[in-house]
């Protein structure tokens, strides 16, 4: 989890900052920008509760997990989902400009 950790949480931030200041800024109070935003939270709405299910049903049936490796792997989920909206923003935002 530790070489995880060290790819994801740099890409994870990014993504991070791009979200809040794109939902911050001028440019996420318009009408477009607040469609480009719902847009992208529905396009990571399911990273979530898919993986969850897929966790539990691994947890369950296949192979029981610690809780050190239950919580590391829920973390991965949460920075996979701001990841995916933080990547759609960017896409969406460029599609979006007017030409």
């Amino acid at each position: 989890m530790f070489i995880t950790g060290v790819v994801l949480i740099p890409i994870f931030i990014y993504f991070l900052v791009i979200l809040f200041t794109f939902a911050w800024g001028k440019a996420g109070r318009t009408e477009q920008g607040k469609k480009v935003l719902n847009k992208s939270m529905a396009t990571a709405a399911p990273i979530l509760p898919i993986g969850w299910l897929l966790l539990e049903s691994y947890h369950s049936i296949i192979q029981s997990l610690t809780l050190s490796t239950y919580r590391d792997t829920m973390w991965v989920l949460i920075m996979l989902t701001f990841i995916v909206v933080g990547a759609s923003i960017l896409r969406r935002k460029k599609s979006a400009v007017p030409a």
